[in-house]
C-alpha cells in the first residue's frame, strides 16, 4: 500500500520540469546581468560566467525535457496535453533567450571596450533597467501564475520595444552624436539583442494569462 500511495503522490514530469524552468529563468536572469555589465561597465572581453557552458545546459535540458513531456503524453492521454505543449513553447522561448546572451558575449570580445551609448545613454541605461524589470515580472508571474505580473510583462515590453526601435531609427540615419563607427553597429547589435530577449521574455509571461494558440499575443 505504501508504494501505491507513493505513485499516486509523486509529482509527474511535467511538474518538475516546470520547476526546473523557473530555476534556470531564475539563472538567467543573473547571466543577463552578467553579460549586460561585462559589455557596457567593463573593458573585459570575458564575463565572470561562463555562458557557453551554461548554454550547453539549458540545450541538453530542452532536449531531455522534450523526450520526458512526450513520454509523459504517451501515458497520462490528453489530460496533460495543454499543460505539456505550452511547457514546450516556454521552454523553446527559454533556450533562445541563452543564445542571445552568446550573441552578447560575442559582441564584447569584438567590442572589448566599455559600450556607451553616447548622446542617448540616458535612453540606452533606460531600457536596461526596464529590462531588469521584465525579467523580474517574468519569473514571478511564470513561478505562481501571477495574471497581473504577467500583463506589467506584457506591458513593458511594448515600452521598451518601442524605444529600441526609435534609437535603431536614429543609429541608421546617423543622428546620434558621441558615437564612432564601430561604437554605433555595436550599440545597434546590443539594441537588436535586448529587443529579441525581451520578446522571448514576453511570450513566456504571456502563456499565464493567455491559451496555448495566442503565447506571444496580447490578450
Amino acid at each position: 500500500m505504501k508504494e501505491l500511495l507513493y505513485i499516486f503522490r509523486k509529482k509527474s514530469d511535467i511538474d518538475m520540469i516546470f520547476e526546473q524552468t523557473y530555476e534556470i529563468l531564475s539563472k538567467e536572469f543573473e547571466m543577463f546581468q552578467n553579460v549586460r555589465k561585462t559589455l557596457r561597465e567593463t573593458n573585459k572581453s570575458e564575463s565572470e560566467i561562463d555562458i557557453n557552458k551554461e548554454d550547453k545546459k539549458i540545450n541538453k535540458f530542452q532536449m531531455e525535457s522534450r523526450r520526458k513531456i512526450f513520454t509523459d503524453l504517451a501515458l497520462s492521454g490528453a489530460g496533460d496535453l495543454n499543460a505539456g505543449l505550452i511547457l514546450m513553447c516556454i521552454i523553446t522561448d527559454v533556450e533562445r533567450i541563452g543564445d542571445y546572451f552568446k550573441n552578447i558575449v560575442e559582441l564584447a570580445k569584438d567590442h572589448p571596450k566599455k559600450l556607451k551609448g553616447g548622446d542617448v545613454e540616458d535612453i540606452v541605461q533606460k531600457i536596461e533597467k526596464r529590462m531588469i524589470k521584465i525579467f523580474k515580472l517574468t519569473i514571478e508571474s511564470f513561478k505562481v501564475k501571477d495574471e497581473d505580473k504577467a500583463r506589467g510583462a506584457m506591458n513593458l515590453h511594448s515600452k521598451i520595444t518601442r524605444d529600441i526601435d526609435n534609437l535603431l531609427h536614429k543609429l541608421l540615419r546617423n543622428k546620434i552624436g558621441g558615437l564612432n563607427a564601430g561604437e554605433a553597429i555595436a550599440l545597434t547589435l546590443y539594441l537588436r539583442f535586448l529587443k529579441r530577449i525581451t520578446s522571448h521574455l514576453t511570450n513566456i509571461a504571456s502563456s499565464v494569462v493567455n491559451p496555448l494558440e495566442r503565447i506571444g499575443y496580447s490578450e
